[in-house]
């Protein structure tokens, strides 16, 4: 099969052209931006909202962005897509869902301080080698995210195989 990255354009304006679908879009990236500043707030120490909003780099702001707009995006095509279907899949709406679910976790490695709080159970070797590769990490989990909207956009356009049964 051919890739063409048209199919998740196609998809989004399909799915984005229906009013109810937008408005949920649009208060889904608020909520999971929101959730990825808020997670480090409540789960560190003597961490203040004013603080954590100091941590972060422009750098750091735009990769949350990317990342809450793919996750809303990909929640709002998942629920699009179980609405249209005549039968539910579990099986693959629990894979892109996790995918997205992942994807947000490995979201937080853009802050070393987020990354110990909400994966310090791994050990301090681990925290120490996600916080070296944090970079290559965030773009794994932005890869994550766009290999899940595409199988989505397949799904949504008709061209999935598998996905008619």
């Amino acid at each position: 099969m051919k890739i063409n990255p048209n199919y998740i354009i196609t998809a989004s304006k399909e799915v984005l052209s229906k009013k109810n679908y937008f408005i949920a879009l649009i208060a889904l990236i608020f909520l999971i931006f929101a959730i990825f500043i808020l997670i480090p707030v409540f789960l560190i120490p003597t961490n203040s909202l004013l603080f954590q909003l100091t941590v972060f780099t422009i750098k750091d702001y735009v990769l949350l962005t990317i990342l809450s707009v793919l996750t809303s995006l990909l929640i709002v095509m998942q629920i699009f897509s179980y609405k249209q279907a005549k039968s539910f899949s579990p099986g693959r709406t629990a894979v892109g869902g996790g995918s997205a679910v992942v994807a947000a976790l490995f979201g937080t490695a853009s802050c070393a301080s987020c990354l110990v709080a909400v994966l310090g159970f791994l050990g301090i070797g681990t925290v120490f080698f996600l916080v070296e590769y944090q970079w290559f990490i965030v773009g794994l989990a932005i890869l994550i995210m766009l290999v899940s909207l595409y199988l989505t956009s397949l799904k949504l356009n008709g061209v999935c195989n598998s996905c008619k049964k």
